[in-house]
């Protein structure tokens, strides 16, 4: 007579449950991340095939950008044909005039992002002068303040390397006011909500890109920022618990 098989306890059952949960998890977020690899890689091969152009010809930064945000796919594509011999065209910012608040701009615009900054482009490493932009045109209302005249004024400053000059003395030297503020939850909320000003911050770049504008805040308390990296994390509210671990600096900026 065949001897019936024990059943497993509960307890192994369970175990043998969370195991394969643990791993189909891992494998899902490898094989996510791989896919997303492979398809900004792909984009990229395809569209230098069809314009004459090679991968190769796409430095590793430039396909890394592309790869952890999507909305650089116009500025990676085109950087081959536009990084060479690339001078900015006219730029005209009339429909800032009358702004109410700083302008959201992106370090890598077509229009500003292959100029070359700081031993790279500004697309890949021109936030601070961008924020500076967005800070300058809401301020002072002067439509010359884009981000291509930013990046001369730091060029010319020897500011190119030190966000943080160009930040400070950079502002001043535009005839804005500008004072250092403690990197503080209720102090940086007075500046915005309370005296009007606008708060650039200089962060560690992990939640948020290297420099930011602060432009208020949204109806359950939160600020609001401008990245000069990302629209989506410009469309979010950040609590002070949230952003205020990865700021290195804070400056409030106003007209005197």
């Amino acid at each position: 007579m065949n001897q019936q098989s024990k059943p497993y306890p509960p307890f192994y059952m369970v175990f043998l449950i969370v195991m394969a949960a643990i791993v189909f998890n891992a494998s899902l977020k490898y094989l996510g991340g791989l896919g997303k690899n492979d398809t900004a890689e792909k984009t990229i091969n395809e569209y230098a095939v069809q314009n004459g152009f090679q991968l190769s010809d796409y430095p590793n930064e430039i396909v890394n950008l592309l790869k952890i945000n999507d909305e650089t796919k116009e500025f990676v594509l085109n950087y081959p044909s536009r990084i060479v011999d690339f001078k900015p065209d006219i730029i005209n910012f009339s429909e800032y005039q009358n702004c109410t608040e700083p302008p959201l701009l992106m370090q890598w615009d077509v229009r500003w992002g292959y100029l070359s900054y700081n031993n790279s482009v500004m697309g890949l490493s021109g936030s601070a002068p961008t924020a500076l932009s967005m800070a300058g045109l809401y301020v002072k209302k002067d439509m010359s303040l884009t981000p291509v005249r930013i990046a001369e004024l730091a060029k010319g400053s020897n500011a190119e390397s030190k966000p943080e000059k160009l930040l400070s003395d950079g502002a001043r030297a535009l005839d804005i006011t500008v004072m250092e503020l403690p990197r503080n939850d209720s102090r940086i909320r007075q500046a915005v909500s309370e005296e009007g000003c606008v708060v650039v911050c200089l962060t560690d770049g992990k939640l948020l890109s290297q420099a930011i504008v602060i432009r208020g805040l949204d109806e359950e308390g939160k600020f609001l920022v401008n990245d000069t990296m990302s629209r989506k994390r410009s469309e979010e509210g950040y609590t002070f618990a949230q952003m205020g671990p990865h700021l290195r600096k804070a400056w409030k900026y106003s007209l005197g």
